[in-house]
């Protein structure tokens, strides 16, 4: 691990620095833009900030600020792709690099594609949607001095109607893509107080844990999802008629899993990242698993939706070494599942539930669900917590706040019955509630029976105040301190 140096001078050449601060370095976007552009000769800079949302005072945005002027020296653009969460503090770091560099801030990614406006008085670029092709012209027409103002995909900010552009065509073939950048060049980490480069001890350091402690490796082996929830942000509307939904070859996943395991012997298990990894047929996961199990083997977890699960492609994944399966249901409410445009069924997501458990020796669930919903009644969330009160133990709830992320159904719903109180929340607990609380009890595996009491009418009419529950979270946070003496 070494600080940055003064003296430190990229390359000549033209190139991009892009700056990530999502609070997994995976950053499989980044990465891979960053391999794209170095296979077509530019040069790429990565400065991976995963701690901006928890340190953001004006100081350590300086010293950001300070450190990213060193790494970018020379390059012909500073880029950010960013979430929702991120866009306050985006804004504010490109308003204190525009002082500090002369030259053009792009931004990119899934809060900006539909709100590219946003980007006023901040950037001067935005590409709109996948950027691998829009960013790759782009810098081809720096290095050749040539007016860029027209490219599909990037939207010079304040020039015309960015609803008008046209874009590329989306990356049907992702095999011919090159595997994510790890090169561990030109990287530099950002720890809250400084910017250190980036070398594998680094990187083992900051990687994401699962929770048995093991070193993640995250990557994907499709791009796209079958279904439209409205509360999803993707790029699907934007390349209708395109093929969205595209799958990579199974043994260049593979090659690249075991390439990354030799290159860092310390990773310990693999997340495929993918939106619905179960959506694929029985044999076409039969015949990732045979590949997988014979040529990398190392513990698993993937994604999937309940409608897609099926005995067959839990057993040749488990027996691949798939030990973890996270599964989006997000409600139990009838009309939430209207509202979200999703199923399936509580019935379904119990035969569903009761399938999972039947490998409970070799496999843990997780399963996502959605609180803090403007739109849910008290009723809505009981009928939620009742479903989940019949799944079987052992597995572990992820709850996530509802969050109205731009260019989504919901959020133009929300927008026009002027529910948008705070775009930019993070994905936590925000609301401080009785039912909130229920989530995080049921994760304990207490008895059945002190559950459906804690959920019943009469404890919920009882303790649902707001009174007990400053009680209840004063206790929480008392406890919180305890365990970290």
């Amino acid at each position: 691990m070494q600080l940055l140096t003064p003296d430190f001078t990229p390359e000549i050449f033209p190139g991009i620095t892009l700056v990530s601060p999502y609070e997994d370095i995976t950053a499989y976007g980044v990465r891979l833009l960053s391999a794209i552009l170095r296979k077509e000769g530019f040069s790429t800079r990565i400065v991976f900030a995963p701690y901006i949302l928890r340190d953001n005072t004006e100081e350590a945005l300086d010293a950001l600020a300070e450190g990213i002027q060193k790494v970018c020296r020379r390059s012909s653009l500073l880029g950010f792709s960013f979430f929702t969460c991120h866009f306050p503090l985006v804004a504010r770091l490109s308003k204190k690099m525009r002082e500090r560099v002369n030259i053009p801030i792009i931004w990119g990614g899934k809060h900006i594609t539909p709100l590219p406006h946003d980007a006023v008085g901040y950037a001067d670029l935005v590409s709109i949607g996948e950027s691998e092709i829009s960013l790759t012209n782009l810098l081809r027409a720096i290095c050749k001095d040539e007016d860029y103002r027209s490219l599909d995909g990037i939207w010079t900010v304040g020039d015309g109607d960015p609803a008008q552009k046209a874009l590329p065509p989306v990356v049907e073939r992702l095999d011919l893509l090159p595997y994510p950048d790890y090169s561990q060049q030109g990287h530099f980490l950002w720890d809250g107080s400084r910017m250190l480069t980036m070398d594998d001890k680094t990187l083992q350091a900051h990687t994401w844990k699962s929770p048995n402690g093991r070193i993640v490796y995250s990557t994907m082996a499709s791009r796209g999802c079958l279904y439209s929830c409205t509360y999803c942000s993707t790029f699907k509307d934007l390349y209708k008629g395109q093929k969205y939904l595209r799958m990579r070859g199974f043994r260049c996943v593979v090659d690249e899993l075991n390439k990354m395991k030799e290159r860092f012997p310390f990773i310990g298990e693999v997340h495929l990242s993918d939106d619905n990894f179960f959506a694929m047929k029985e044999e076409t996961i039969e015949s990732f698993a045979r590949l997988y199990k014979r040529h990398v083997g190392l513990p698993l977890r993937c994604l999937g939706h309940p409608q897609d699960v099926t005995r067959k492609k839990l057993e040749v994944m488990i027996d691949a070494g798939m030990e973890e399966f996270q599964i989006g249901i997000q409600t139990g409410s009838r009309n939430t599942q209207k509202l979200y445009r999703r199923g399936p069924s509580a019935d379904k997501v119990l035969e569903t539930v009761e399938l999972l458990n039947s490998f409970r020796d070799r496999l843990k669930p997780f399963y996502d669900f959605i609180i803090d919903n403007p739109y849910e009644s008290k009723e809505d969330v009981l009928e939620t917590l009742r479903m989940i009160n019949r799944f079987p133990y052992p597995y572990h709830l992820n709850v996530f706040s509802l969050i109205f992320l731009p260019g989504t159904e919901l959020h133009r719903k929300a927008v026009a019955d002027g529910m948008i109180f705070d775009m930019t929340r993070i994905f936590e607990f925000r609301r401080e509630s009785y039912l909130n609380i229920i989530f995080h009890i049921f994760n304990l595996g207490l008895p059945r029976w002190v559950n459906g009491l804690l959920i019943s009418k009469p404890v919920v009419a009882l303790l649902d105040n707001r009174p007990v529950v400053f009680v209840i979270y004063s206790l929480k946070k008392i406890v919180k301190k305890m365990l970290k003496a």
